[in-house]
């Protein structure tokens, strides 16, 4: 059998941030703005402000046993706020064959993605997902619940009356804050924000928090090809880097929000 594979269509860049720099999420937020301005104009690049924040709850869905995790898949449920609800099934790994491969099929119409996440220092992850938007909220009960929405999941060979719950029961408050759009000439739009996970409306501290920019494939004519910019491809590399240099407001205990919601709780 040959694997094949499939274009990146967007990279995203991720970078988990100290939490106790954002005990006032405003202010944090403010000074967290000020200081990527000043990196990204280092690179070249023009900063277009946006401050605009999202509310949604967000859990992860498993067996007891973590048997999804453990195979390398994630299954993901956002309630938005007046949009309804979204559920993701992601299989991400560092082989970009390997996660290609994936059978991330699904019984109702959907979102398909397959993007390249990017984490410190420089370590390409990619991410093959389906999400699907719904009006009411998914009830997944067992694997056969998964199987009937996602049927490649069937080929896990899981037993179908396995049960699924939420994932360490853990369900939270995430605050998306859309900080700013960016360019490195006149070249595609580089978007960023932080993303806040809180366990209540009342809690001033995030459990944690992430920072992420990303940008999609140039257009071409062709359609299946990936391309990208020299300009953003460097300027980003660069704004990454520089970046990781601000020790203080890093937190190197997880890698991403999905890590902490399966492993660390």
């Amino acid at each position: 059998m040959k694997l094949s594979n499939l274009p990146v269509t967007s990279r995203e860049y991720k970078l988990m941030l100290n939490s106790d720099r954002f005990g006032d999420r405003d202010k944090g937020a403010e000074r967290f703005q000020s200081l990527i301005d000043l990196l990204i104009r280092k690179q070249g690049g023009s900063v277009d402000k946006q401050n605009k924040e999202e509310r949604r709850h967000t859990s992860y869905l498993d067996t007891p046993q973590f048997a999804l995790r453990q195979s390398g898949f994630s299954l993901r449920l956002r309630e938005e706020e007046a949009k309804g609800f979204q559920i993701n099934l992601k299989f991400r790994n560092a082989d970009r064959y390997i996660s290609a491969a994936q059978d991330l099929s699904a019984s109702q119409p959907g979102k398909i993605k397959f993007e390249e996440d990017i984490l410190p220092p420089f370590v390409s992850k990619f991410s093959h997902s389906t999400s699907i938007a719904t009006d009411t909220m998914p009830h997944f009960k067992t694997i056969k619940d998964v199987v009937s929405m996602f049927p490649g999941i069937a080929s896990l060979g899981i037993d179908e009356d396995t049960p699924v719950k939420t994932a360490n029961d853990f369900r939270a408050l995430e605050v998306v804050r859309k900080l700013c759009k960016f360019q490195f000439g006149k070249t595609e739009t580089i978007k960023a924000s932080l993303s806040f996970w809180y366990l209540t409306e009342d809690t001033d501290w995030p459990l944690v928090s992430e920072f992420s920019f990303d940008y999609d494939a140039a257009k071409n004519d062709e359609g299946d090809l990936e391309e990208y910019s020299h300009e953003v491809v460097e300027g980003a590399k660069g704004f990454f880097s520089a970046l990781q240099n601000q020790t203080g407001w890093l937190d190197l205990t997880t890698t991403t929000k999905t890590a902490f919601a399966l492993e660390v709780l």
